[in-house]
Formats: structure tokens, C-alpha cells, sequence
């Protein structure tokens, strides 16, 4: 009987995910630096799979390419290499050259390379970065409505020599206990509402084969999808792949280059938490091609096993997650992302969620942004033939939800967002952040 069950659920996940393919690979994109025809992340972050912390080239590229520019941007030509092609060429371990580097407007323009707008100077060897994010929203219709609160106050960096490289992040969360983030990345344990040390990522890393390869050994955000900021979205949350506090301690491989990037991580477990029997372990895997000009699709591949889920305290469970994701940009102001998993659990029936997120940039620096989020984290089967629990919206029925976003890079590593989100079974929120990029 529970084999046939999981032939079963086996069949119906190899048609969704082919359904997925189906509808998203021409619908696909990621976030906005693929407009200005970037592929690759291992140029622009420490990270080769992207996010946090920003290499040089990177932090002088945001300024270039994201921030609001009021006296006028520099020229398309002058903006970047000759040939664009020279972005994936950097990955290959050619440094850019300094007719590469981004111009300066005027002499008195902030450098942008180092960190505090330039005041503190680093060696080439070394890379630092502060993340200071602040988080003020409103929740209508409830009694607890108002809140603010610091979202992130981290600080990462870089020690590189040669092919070895050391990083990692240090940072302070005011979270809760029962917080389902934040709480699994502490290395202090004070309680209730308690100050608490973490640390996100640490790890340690050789680059090899003219630095196409990275290999990594730490904690290390998982490799999944894709590298989206808002780690409250459904398709991070359910496949716990965001990069707030969902890192695990592994050894991990990425490749990258001109037509092909990924990377797989063997998952030994979460050693920020305890006991070990709520330690994931297991693998998680992308691989991305570029498909054409501007239009990138990948795969994903995820399974854990715990001796008790440290989120729902269920024993012996088995999870995974699989899916597909594509990215495109069909003119400059416009990209699109899209992603589709399915989800599989045990003792739950077969679940999915997924995303479709348009980002328009008219003008420089302002960006609006539409999501579309979808969610059914499977229907829970107790065992019992008598079972009564109804099928809900997100636990054996479709959940949606919705986003309307205005992201404002109105200085240099200085940004302003403000989101709207609306949510089956929900309050309505309005969220207003601000992040500082030191």
C-alpha cells in the first residue's frame, strides 16, 4: 500500500513538474541586474551563487547600474567592458581591467569600492560590508497592528589570498523564541526577547580550475532557486531556502561560466541548533544554462531527513523539494522571475508553490515590482481512516498571495522599500524598509 502511495506521488510530481516547465520557461526571469546582461554572480559577490556580501567590482556596479543617478547616468558605452562577455570573462579569474572599472562622474564623486562611501580603505586582499536594514509595517485589522524593528544588523567579509579564501558574517537579532527566523542562525541563547549573537554564513573555500570552481566547507546558504531578498516569500519559506536563517553547515561545489552555473551542497546538518536529532541532513542542487540571449533556465533538487522537524517537532521525517526556475529580461526596463517546486513531505500528500515576479525600471534607481505567489504545503495524513482535519487553503488546498513593491535606490548603499502585500487568510500589510549598505 505505501509504495503504491509514493509511485503515486512520484507520478503526480513528474507531471507538475513538466506542467511548470510548460508555463514558466518562456515567462522567466531574476532580479534586476540580468537586465543590463549579467549571468553569472561570482563577479559581483563573494558568494558564487550570489547575494550578501559584494566584491568591489560589485559594490561599484551597484552604484553604476542601481542607483538613482540625479545629475544624469553615465553613458551605456561607458558603463561597462567593451564586450559585455568580459563580465563572465572576470570569472575565469582575469580581473577586470581599469579601463573596465566603472568612470567616475566628477572627482568629487563618493568611492564606491570600499566601504563607508570610501572613508575606510581596504586591502585588495580584503572585503568588508555592513547591513544595517529597518523594518517598519502594518497589519490591518489587528490589535498588534504597529511595528518597527531592526531586520539586520550584520557585518561580513573576506580574507583572500591567492585560491583560499575565509569569510563569514557576524550580527545581532532581537528575535523571539518560537521565531522562525533568525532563531536557527544565534550563537548566543538568551531568551524571550533577549539580544542574541549570530552568525549567518562561515565558511572556508579554495577556488581551482582558473577559479570556475569553488569549493566551500561551513555554513553556506543553500543552494536553490533562486537568490530573491524577501525571505518571507512563500517559495523560500515552504522549501526553507532562504538566506535569513536557513543556511546549513556542509561542503559545498559551484561551477560557473559563460553558458552553465551551479552548485551542490552535502548538507551535514544545522550546528547552530540543538539536539542533533533536529539537524537536517542531506543534499540540495541547482544547475542553470543560458538558454539565449537574456533568458536563463535551471533546476533545483532538494532532500533532508530529520529525526524530529525542528519546525513542526514531527518525528522521522523526510524532505524534499524539486522544481524549476527561468529568467528574462524582453527589454531593458522589464525582468521577470518565475520559479515552480513541488514539495514532498512525509505523511503529507504532495504539495507546490510558486512565484511570478515582474520588476519595471523606467528610470534608474526606481524600480515597481508585481508578485504572484501560489502555495499548497501538502494535506497532512494522520494515519487514521476516520481522519477529520479539512482540507484548508496552503495544507491540501491552493493558497495565493500577492505583492506590490516600489524599491528606491536613492543614494549611494542607500535603499528604500515599501511593499503591500496581501495574503489568503492574511491581514493585509503595508511593509516600509530601509536598508543601508556600509
Amino acid at each position: 500500500m505505501g509504495s503504491t502511495v509514493q509511485i503515486r506521488h512520484t507520478a503526480r510530481a513528474a507531471g507538475l513538474l513538466v506542467a511548470m516547465m510548460l508555463c514558466t520557461l518562456r515567462a522567466s526571469a531574476y532580479p534586476s541586474m540580468m537586465r543590463h546582461g549579467y549571468f553569472g554572480c561570482v563577479t559581483c559577490h563573494a558568494d558564487p551563487s550570489g547575494g550578501s556580501l559584494l566584491t568591489r567590482y560589485g559594490r561599484a556596479q551597484d552604484d553604476l547600474l542601481l542607483t538613482m543617478h540625479y545629475r544624469g547616468a553615465p553613458t551605456a558605452a561607458a558603463s561597462r567592458p567593451e564586450n559585455f562577455g568580459g563580465f563572465d570573462e572576470f570569472e575565469t579569474g582575469a580581473q577586470p581591467t581599469e579601463a573596465a572599472q566603472p568612470p567616475v562622474e566628477n572627482p568629487a564623486d563618493l568611492d564606491t569600492t570600499n566601504p563607508l562611501w570610501g572613508l575606510l580603505t581596504l586591502p585588495s586582499w580584503l572585503l568588508l560590508q555592513g547591513d544595517y536594514r529597518h523594518m517598519t509595517l502594518y497589519k490591518f485589522g489587528r490589535s498588534d497592528a504597529f511595528g518597527t524593528f531592526p531586520m539586520q544588523a550584520d557585518v561580513s567579509g573576506q580574507l583572500e589570498l591567492d585560491w583560499f579564501r575565509a569569510n563569514g558574517s557576524i550580527g545581532l537579532t532581537g528575535a523571539g523564541a518560537g521565531s522562525p527566523h533568525g532563531r536557527r542562525a544565534q550563537l548566543t541563547t538568551n531568551q524571550g526577547r533577549g539580544i542574541n549573537l549570530l552568525s549567518r554564513t562561515h565558511w572556508l573555500g579554495a577556488d581551482f580550475g582558473q577559479k570556475r570552481f569553488t569549493a566551500r566547507a561551513g555554513r553556506i546558504d543553500i543552494p536553490f532557486g533562486m537568490r530573491i531578498p524577501e525571505h518571507t516569500m512563500w517559495v523560500r519559506d515552504a522549501t526553507r531556502t532562504d538566506r535569513e536563517s536557513d543556511q546549513q553547515h556542509g561542503v559545498a561545489l559551484a561551477y560557473s561560466s559563460e553558458l552553465i552555473r551551479g552548485e551542490a551542497l552535502v548538507i551535514l546538518g544545522n550546528y547552530q541548533i540543538r539536539p542533533d536529532r533536529m539537524r537536517e541532513r542531506g543534499y540540495s542542487a541547482y544547475a542553470e544554462v543560458r538558454a539565449a540571449d537574456k533568458i536563463y533556465a535551471g533546476v533545483s533538487s532538494l532532500v533532508t531527513h530529520a529525526g524530529t522537524d525542528f519546525q513542526s517537532l514531527e518525528d522521522d521525517v523526510t524532505r524534499q523539494a524539486h522544481g524549476l526556475f527561468a529568467r528574462t529580461a524582453p527589454v531593458s526596463a522589464l525582468v521577470i522571475l518565475a520559479e515552480g517546486d513541488v514539495l514532498l513531505k512525509s505523511r503529507r500528500d504532495l504539495g507546490y508553490v510558486g512565484f511570478l515576479q515582474l520588476d519595471l525600471a523606467l528610470v534608474q534607481g526606481l524600480h515597481f515590482g508585481a508578485t504572484g505567489e501560489l502555495l499548497d504545503a501538502g494535506y497532512l495524513d494522520t494515519g487514521d481512516p476516520f481522519n477529520t482535519l479539512r482540507r484548508i487553503p496552503g495544507f491540501g488546498k491552493p493558497r495565493f498571495g500577492g505583492w506590490l513593491t516600489v524599491d528606491w535606490f536613492f543614494f549611494q548603499q542607500l535603499e528604500a522599500r515599501l511593499d503591500a502585500v496581501a495574503r489568503q487568510n492574511d491581514p493585509f500589510t503595508v511593509m516600509a524598509q530601509l536598508h543601508i549598505l556600509l
